[in-house]
């Protein structure tokens, strides 16, 4: 059980470092792309502004535009080229871009007069970044301005990739750091949980023998005087008492215990011989009981622990089933593996917590009253099991019926 908090521990944290480094990484990713973004606009107004060529100084103030890391020499530092249309033919003005004829920047204005909009970036297939502005000008010319941002955009992604690569070292180290750290987070509760146990092994023992002695003074009194209503209850008590040592022992060893080695068992044969004896108890008491058990269903389980199951979930049902109610047990057959329903009639559920049945000791008056015996364990034990044999045990209330179900895989 520590074991696995102690996974979750460590996988939780790292998960949640992986996750502030990836939303880092993309923020400023972001924004380093929206910054290259922004200055080649600023440089294509620029230039535009200037009917296609390079202006001789530059009009924007680099301090009004300090988040864009300008200064007066970086209009000098474009790659551009500017391309003048008069109807449907383009010339070359202006060409500060190496790698490219005059063909092909008339080819790629052509493709930014296709686009709607008047700014935006264009996509080559050229492993290039490149960003256009365009412009009609007074006397019905078409200027275009295309800026080459690749040098700068790989910049940029170097630095991430240097960023991501640092933060993987930085996230290896720390999943190291905290698999030697979880150890010493969870152990104080290994110790008290081991505390607890002893607590449990040993107080078990020694009240074995006190209720043994007055077990068997109840029973003298009785040979000697007859049963009467005092010793009637005091017998029940100390059953009660054993009942409970037994339960707490048992979840004492559910607690210690290793995986469970699961075999190819008869699951209808193991549910059929647990339900069939609640039958007598429960129509005895004027309650209805229906079992519908579909055969030959086969699943990989543990016999023993199955039945116990199916037993603290048939002994809770009849302990809360309304008068003149009904249980009913429902084993059917799955896709993968198996479900068990069991169910009885309960009309005062509707305001009962049913989320938290399977905590140890959890008792609500609403629905377990002081009326019946036990003490909250059972369905506790039952859910644990499940979960080693690689299960899934749920309830549900639904119109006048709790339903347990375990689902077995």
């Amino acid at each position: 059980m520590f074991k696995k908090l102690q996974r979750k521990f460590l996988w939780g944290s790292t998960l949640v470092l992986l996750l502030v480094i990836v939303l880092v990484i993309g923020i400023i990713f972001w924004v380093t792309s929206n910054t290259v973004s922004r200055q080649s606009q600023l440089f294509i107004s620029q230039i535009l502004d200037n009917d296609g060529h390079l202006p001789e100084q530059g009009v924007f103030e680099p301090r009004e535009e300090a988040f864009l890391a300008l200064n007066t020499e970086s209009l000098n530092e474009i790659r551009f080229v500017s391309v003048a249309f008069s109807g449907d033919q383009g010339m070359v003005i202006s060409k500060f871009m190496a790698g490219i004829s005059d063909d092909d920047a008339v080819r790629i204005a052509s493709e930014a007069l296709e686009k709607n909009a008047d700014s935006g970036h264009l996509n080559t297939g050229r492993k290039r970044f490149l960003h256009y502005g365009r412009r009609t000008l007074e006397d019905g010319t078409t200027l275009v301005v295309i800026a080459d941002s690749t040098s700068r955009y790989g910049l940029s992604r170097l630095i991430i990739l240097y960023m991501a690569g640092l933060w993987l070292i930085i996230l290896v180290l720390f999943i190291l750091f905290m698999s030697h750290y979880s150890k010493k987070l969870v152990r104080p509760f290994v110790e008290n949980d081991e505390k607890q146990k002893r607590f449990i092994t040993n107080a078990s023992h020694e009240l074995k023998t006190p209720l043994a002695v007055i077990s068997a003074n109840n029973e003298m009194a009785e040979a000697i005087s007859g049963k009467t209503k005092w010793t009637e209850s005091t017998s029940r008590q100390v059953k009660r008492l054993q009942s409970l040592i037994e339960n707490l022992v048992v979840l004492t060893r559910l607690d210690e215990m290793k995986e469970i080695s699961l075999t190819d068992i008869d699951l209808s044969s193991a549910i059929s011989e647990t339900a069939e004896p609640f039958r007598s108890v429960i129509e005895s008491t004027g309650r209805k009981f229906d079992c519908q058990i579909e055969q030959d269903i086969h699943i990989q389980g543990e016999k023993r622990t199955i039945q116990q199951i199916a037993s603290i979930l048939l002994d809770n049902a009849a302990k809360y089933c309304d008068e003149e109610g009904a249980v009913s047990v429902r084993l059917i057959r799955k896709s993968k593996g198996a479900q068990l329903n069991v169910a009885n009639t309960y009309r005062e559920g509707n305001n009962v917590d049913t989320s938290r049945f399977f905590e140890r000791f959890y008792r609500e008056d609403e629905s377990h009253h002081s009326g019946k015996s036990g003490f909250g364990i059972g369905l506790s034990m039952a859910k644990e099991m499940t979960e080693r044999l690689k299960g899934k045990l749920e309830v549900s209330y639904e119109g006048d019926t709790i339903i347990f179900s375990v689902i077995f895989p």
